[in-house]
């Protein structure tokens, strides 16, 4: 894998791991990163223009975390995510996210509410013009800036952890799924009954909006359960030909 392609920065300033654990993280949620790609140490080094030492020190924690695995020496994979793991993720992240949500709504202003509907703006303006390279960069900041709302740094730490989970596929829901608008009436009703602090009923239509983009993922999954890109399962080719997508190379430093 060509790391250049990845538009990853030189760091620098200290701390460097911590740098470095910022840009990986930041690639890894924006779904930069094929499943199955092996992340050489030394490479990732020689783009961030540091020794291999805190680039070790910042793979070592996301494989601590569950979201790299261990490779062969110097190296670590992007995981390939299941059909199962999927399902499993979904049932944290509802109740997680769902419950953000509904902290979100009560403690919302008008500035707030004011910041997500710029961003649901751009989102639609996205979607109608067909441009959606950086799509799903402002749709995290939709959801993160929800999150962020319910006040509860914690929560937002186990939130942001289960989307470093689900990076790898997340590219995967651009443009098919993207461009038949699922899933966008619930972010409106979702922003809509927080200008209202209606609790429940935002956390209901956070809730559906992720069930539903988990749907179609798993509609993704081939005969051994593993998500593959619309196009390149045998089960999907037929009938998602010329959906395929590669994944956009995003710089680290885009906004989120």
């Amino acid at each position: 894998m060509n790391l250049a392609d990845q538009n990853l920065s030189r760091i620098a300033r200290e701390p460097l791991w911590d740098r470095a654990h910022a840009q990986l993280r930041e690639a890894l949620l924006a779904g930069r990163f094929e499943p199955g790609s092996a992340l050489v140490l030394r490479q990732l080094a020689e783009t961030f223009g540091t020794s291999i030492t805190p680039v070790r020190d910042a793979v070592s924690r996301l494989v601590a975390q569950g979201v790299l695995d261990q490779g062969p020496r110097n190296s670590a994979l992007v995981p390939d995510l299941r059909s199962s793991a999927l399902t499993d993720l979904m049932v944290v992240r509802t109740e997680l996210e769902g419950r953000a949500t509904r902290e979100a709504a009560l403690k919302a202003g008008a500035a707030d509410i004011d910041a997500l509907e710029a961003l649901l703006a751009d989102m639609r303006r996205m979607i109608e013009k067909r441009r959606l390279d950086t799509y799903l960069d402002i749709h995290r900041r939709f959801h993160f800036g929800i999150y962020a709302l319910a006040g509860i740094p914690i929560l937002l730490e186990m939130i942001e952890n289960l989307w470093l989970r689900c990076g790898p596929i997340l590219s995967f829901v651009v443009p098919e799924y993207v461009v038949s608008l699922k899933g966008t009436d619930h972010h409106r009703a979702a922003l809509d009954a927080i200008r209202l602090k209606d609790g429940a009923h935002a956390e209901a239509e956070i809730v559906a909006d992720i069930e539903e983009a988990g749907a179609y993922l798993l509609s993704l999954a081939d005969a051994t359960g593993r998500i593959r890109r619309p196009g390149q399962g045998a089960e999907h080719g037929a009938l998602r030909r010329g959906g395929a997508r590669s994944a956009r190379p995003v710089t680290a430093g885009d906004p989120l």
